[in-house]
């Protein structure tokens, strides 16, 4: 029988891999349709014109960047960090775009129709990426070696 220990490990190796695939498969769709992409984010009327491109062109590397760093130990708690952190930002962009009423798609997994049914399952998806990334942060710290005892 696995020690708890172990099991800890098994369980922030396999929220980590979900997490990354998740960020991975959604970098990869916005970086297919860049134009729906850059519609959808300008449909939050969050951004100024003048970063939307930017944007644009930067999320999916990023997100493509922070599974890669979920997946390799030494960078695990980075990755986890800089998921937490983009999917609080993505939670507050959906959740300000419905409660001022917006019906859009937010791009989130590629090109989608507007929808707000939709729009309500991806503030769920980004709430329990949120708390994945939160659990494999907390999950994976480091254990530094006991100092050896002075001779």
């Amino acid at each position: 029988m696995p020690n708890d220990n172990s099991r800890r490990n098994y369980a922030v190796l396999a929220v980590s891999i979900a997490v990354a695939a998740v960020f991975m498969y959604a970098g990869l769709g916005k970086v297919r349709e860049p134009l729906q992409f850059a519609d959808s984010t300008a449909a939050f009327a969050i951004l100024p014109a003048v970063f939307i491109n930017l944007f644009v062109m930067g999320l999916p590397p990023f997100e493509f960047a922070c599974g890669v760093l979920l997946l390799v130990p030494p960078t695990r708690r980075v990755g986890a960090l800089a998921v937490a952190v983009v999917s609080l930002m993505f939670f507050t962009a959906l959740a300000s775009a419905l409660l001022r009423g917006l019906t859009l798609d937010c791009g989130c997994f590629g090109v989608g129709a507007p929808s707000r049914p939709r729009m309500w399952i991806e503030l769920v998806v980004d709430t329990v990426l949120f708390a994945g990334a939160i659990f494999v942060y907390l999950r994976s710290i480091t254990r530094t070696p006991s100092p050896a005892p002075a001779p």
